[in-house]
């Protein structure tokens, strides 16, 4: 793995740790790409401490959004309050700490986070739907 190509996900689709995936299953975006040195499991080691005193919960999917650099990527909300807010202040925070690279804090204007499932072709998640955040990887 190269410095840069990392990512903090959420998985909502059933997913091996480790797989690589040929179209990406359903998922949340915690923390999108940064980059540190520190080797992977380094990372995935202090990632779980931080991230020790979440418990399994669940989410309820909220109403239908569109993200992206032309407002053109469909995706639903997590109704909130939701325990992903404090888990991606966890991971930032972390990584803070590690002086990582962190690329939406070099090119967006402080936009706050906004918990959500980008539809995946014609995967998506519908107002209503739930899902279980049961294992941290």
């Amino acid at each position: 793995m190269q410095a840069g190509d990392r990512l903090i996900c959420a998985f909502v689709d059933k997913a091996d740790v480790h797989e690589s995936f040929r179209v990406w299953p359903l998922h949340m975006t915690i923390l999108p790409w940064f980059r540190l040195t520190d080797v992977s499991e380094d990372i995935a080691r202090g990632l779980a401490a931080a991230l020790r005193p979440i418990h399994p919960f669940e989410v309820t999917m909220g109403e239908r959004a569109v993200f992206g650099p032309r407002h053109n990527r469909p995706a639903t909300l997590v109704q909130l309050p939701t325990p992903f807010t404090d888990i991606e202040w966890r991971v930032r925070g972390y990584l803070h700490k590690k002086r990582a690279w962190l690329v939406d804090e070099t090119t967006k204007a402080g936009r706050e986070f906004r918990p959500h499932v980008t539809a995946q072709g014609a995967k998506q998640m519908q107002t209503g739907d739930t899902f279980v955040c049961d294992q941290v990887y």
